[in-house]
């Protein structure tokens, strides 16, 4: 029998970190409002709650530009990541030095929750209305009612995983 080894980590901050980067997870980039006020981030805090009815939840922090968008707009769109979209990534994460309505710009979107808010090419863009918000810490958890799906069932998803970014290999 193998020998496993296990660190403890007394400090709960340090430890939760360092349990994050070790749980591999899809991508997304959660998009909201309309126009000029459209914004978006990049946030891997993404989950399907229950089929009955079908909904979802994201955390975005309250600092982040989408926060407000989706409270604005009541609605928000779930885009999942595939592979070779780093750069949106990258982009909604506020790398390169654009933000609000401009990380828009560099790619192409599609209509999906009442605005172009799906990023084409992306794995899934699921659109919702928000159906109810929970204030934790820094983060605001938004549920949100499934109204729409688009898929692209050619893509390979996008992982983050130990502070980068991987393709599923197979």
């Amino acid at each position: 029998m193998t020998q496993v080894s296990t660190e403890r980590i007394s400090d709960p901050l340090e430890g939760l970190k360092t349990a994050m980067r070790h749980f591999a997870s899809g991508v997304t980039v959660i998009t909201a409002g309309t126009g000029e006020a459209r914004r978006g981030t990049t946030a891997t805090a993404f989950t399907s709650v229950t089929m009955e009815p079908p909904t979802v939840l994201v955390c975005l922090n309250r600092a982040s530009s989408a926060n407000p968008a989706v409270r604005g707009t009541g609605r928000f769109c779930v885009n999942i990541l595939a592979e070779g979209q780093d750069e949106a990534c990258a982009t909604f994460s506020g790398q390169g030095g654009l933000s609000g309505a401009d990380r828009f710009g560099p790619f192409d979107w599609s209509p999906c929750a009442g605005e172009d808010l799906a990023l084409r090419g992306a794995l899934a863009a699921i659109g919702c209305t928000v159906s109810g918000m929970i204030e934790e810490g820094t983060h605001t958890i938004f549920l949100g009612r499934v109204e729409e799906v688009l898929l692209t069932p050619s893509a390979r998803p996008l992982v983050h995983y130990d502070r980068a970014l991987r393709p599923i290999g197979g």
